[in-house]
């Protein structure tokens, strides 16, 4: 597959909605998800999938993405090129929504850096009596 191949191909195997930003040289990030679940790095001759993680660093949160994995798609077949590169971006999605945790009070799900303490933000908001 070409290089303009793969990123068709990358940005319709994503969940919406898909950030597309410009990397050093011939690289672009695709990010996607809301809230994110997966980061994708295209090459032009690799395609590295990320979960989407958050960090807190000195007050901020800062996103640090988690290798799932690189396909160097070189003397692959293009359809298991696809097929790999998809199940990877399956796996980053699972492994994120995975880290999802339940309220509390209202049991919704959600993702760990949304979180306060064991609450929702709009829980935690009357737990501990903030009007909005």
């Amino acid at each position: 597959m070409t290089y303009e191949e793969w990123h068709a191909f990358i940005a319709a195997h994503l969940p919406d909605p898909v950030s597309i930003e410009d990397g050093d040289g011939d690289e672009i990030w695709f990010t996607a998800g809301d809230p994110g679940e997966v980061i994708v790095r295209l090459r032009a001759r690799a395609v590295t999938v990320f979960e989407f993680t958050i960090r807190a660093a000195g007050g901020r949160q800062i996103v640090r993405p988690r290798l799932v994995g690189t396909l160097r798609p070189d003397g692959v077949d293009d359809s298991r090129a696809m097929a790999i590169v998809d199940s990877l971006i399956g796996a980053a999605r699972e492994r994120r929504i995975g880290s999802y945790q339940s309220c509390e009070v209202c049991s919704r799900r959600q993702p760990p850096e949304a979180m306060r303490d064991r609450y929702c933000p709009e829980c935690a908001d009357g737990v501990t009596g903030t009007v909005h």
